[in-house]
């Protein structure tokens, strides 16, 4: 790193000045020293880009104003809330935090990043924010805008995702931290920074005030910084998804409380198909529901496979009578099957292909009053603790629409409203 002590100097007065010009200061989330405003915010941003974020954090900021109407509510809210936005791990410990800072800290943020930092969802970066822009607090913050930006400006030839890189990343930021400045300021223009001019591909270099001292534009190498990572092919899991339907409601069924999409509301799957399956699977290039699939076999062996592994399951105490009528009904030899669609969705650790298996049952059978009163009704469910309790919900599809669903769930079913 060239002239670093000088680099240094210049370079938070030139963020904070640039960034009362020409920074980000109508955000929804902006002008505000609550630091429960501003950690939701910080949560919701996490990977995921400001015009996303805006709609959701107005509509929860709306039904949960304080961090104490967040810690009563039901997880099944808060997870039909962030429903779409993505990453739903984030809405269990932001869940969870309001509960620890409730029961642990009287219902007040503790002002020490490092405090902030051991509270669940929280990491190292997001507990700085919240105290510099909440308690102007003198810390660092290094998500990936900010990575980026000081990886062009002082030409750093690291990989961004190595433990022994990352010290240097944070060394480097809490170097450069400024003394006596703005630290709301510092730390939204490094934001800003990241998010407005120093993009990932064909950065805005004329824009930024960084420009005369950064390394990587002066060597014309602004796109070689950071370092890209090593691209790697992710393993395929391949599910069977089934979508059971009398032409009105939908079965809905709630996953696990660990592992992909926990605790949320999707459809019944089977988690491992024979070899035979994926290798049919993968060799048909149908790609929406409205294209007729040519295999007509696939859809009848894909349905032994639901007989055989959901027969058992049918009688458990998590299936309400409703639901175990409705599994019963799908498991019929004569049902009407129709296969159309893989749905498809990336993972840290592997690829999801799931086939859709779509099994039309017949409504009749299915509308007895005294059954369907067994089966509490949505806007009971999403307004108690009740639903809560439940494994599985016998719905209108625009009412799976209001539980807390996978976003790859959540555009089946709107596409289909």
């Amino acid at each position: 790193m060239k002239h670093l002590d000088s680099l240094q100097s210049d370079f938070a007065f030139k963020v904070v000045h640039w960034q009362r010009l020409a920074g980000r200061h109508k955000l929804a989330w902006q002008n505000t020293r609550d630091p429960y405003r501003i950690w939701v915010s910080e949560i919701m941003l996490q990977q995921t880009q400001v015009a996303t974020v805006t709609p959701y954090y107005e509509r929860f900021i709306k039904r949960f104003p304080d961090v104490h109407s967040l810690a009563q509510a039901s997880l099944d809210e808060v997870l039909a809330l962030w429903s779409g936005l993505g990453y739903y791990r984030r809405a269990k410990f932001l869940h969870a935090c309001a509960k620890t800072i409730v029961e642990t800290h009287e219902g007040r943020f503790p002002q020490d990043e490092k405090v902030l930092a051991e509270l669940p969802g929280i990491g190292r970066s997001t507990a700085a924010a919240i105290a510099a822009f909440a308690f102007q607090r003198r810390a660092a913050i290094l998500d990936g805008n900010v990575k980026r930006v000081l990886a062009r400006v002082f030409a750093l030839e690291l990989d961004p995702q190595s433990s022994k890189s990352l010290r240097v990343f944070w060394d480097l930021a809490e170097s450069l931290l400024p003394q006596d400045v703005d630290m709301p300021a510092y730390t939204q223009g490094l934001m800003d920074l990241g998010a407005t001019c120093c993009l990932q591909r064909k950065p805005i270099c004329t824009q930024c005030p960084l420009q005369d001292i950064c390394q990587a534009k002066q060597a014309g190498k602004q796109e070689a910084y950071p370092l890209a990572k090593a691209k790697k092919t992710l393993p395929l899991r391949h599910w069977l998804m089934v979508w059971i339907s009398d032409g009105e409601r939908v079965l809905m069924v709630r996953r696990p409380g660990q592992g992909i999409w926990a605790s949320m509301w999707s459809l019944p799957s089977i988690e491992a198909l024979p070899d035979t399956v994926v290798k049919s699977i993968t060799e048909s290039n149908s790609k929406s529901l409205s294209a007729p699939f040519h295999n007509k076999e696939l859809p009848v062996a894909m349905h032994q496979i639901w007989r055989d592994r959901y027969h058992v399951s049918i009688n458990q105490e998590t299936f309400s009578a409703q639901s175990a009528a409705v599994l019963h009904a799908s498991l019929k030899p004569k049902v009407k099957l129709e296969y159309a669609l893989n749905l498809e969705q990336s993972f840290t650790h592997f690829r999801l292909v799931a086939p859709l298996l779509r099994v039309f049952i017949e409504r009749e059978p299915l509308s007895n009053k005294a059954d369907r009163a067994k089966e509490p009704s949505l806007a009971y469910a999403l307004n108690s603790a009740a639903i809560g309790q439940q494994q599985s919900l016998w719905l209108r599809m625009d009412e799976a629409l209001e539980l807390g669903i996978p976003r790859a769930i959540r555009k089946l079913l709107e596409d289909a409203t």
